[in-house]
């Protein structure tokens, strides 16, 4: 019986995982559509560098908190974010400079 309690616990463990993998990669699929517009139009202009840099304050901070907690849906999702999110951050400075 204990044994069965144990494997239940652990499918429910697996279960949320996915969850938290299914939400994290949304959270950071966000970011694709705004990047491939950013490369087509060759323009950022209606990024707010502000905006990026709160997202990869926060990103961050959650992939410490995952590291912390060794929660690997939050490492893996949130590594994604800070990276997309930085990706808008140095496409939208290299587009502001060509622009000036």
């Amino acid at each position: 019986m204990e044994y069965a309690l144990i494997a239940l616990k652990k499918r429910k463990i697996m279960d949320i995982e996915i969850i938290g993998f299914i939400a994290g990669g949304l959270s950071s699929a966000l970011f694709v559509p705004q990047i491939i517009k950013i490369l087509k139009e060759k323009s950022a202009e209606e990024i707010s560098l502000i905006t990026c840099i709160i997202g990869v304050l926060s990103s961050g901070l959650w992939l410490w908190f995952g590291i912390g907690k060794d929660h690997i849906s939050m490492i893996v999702t949130n590594s994604i974010s800070v990276v997309a999110t930085m990706i808008l951050i140095i496409l939208k400075l290299i587009y502001n400079k060509e622009k000036n």
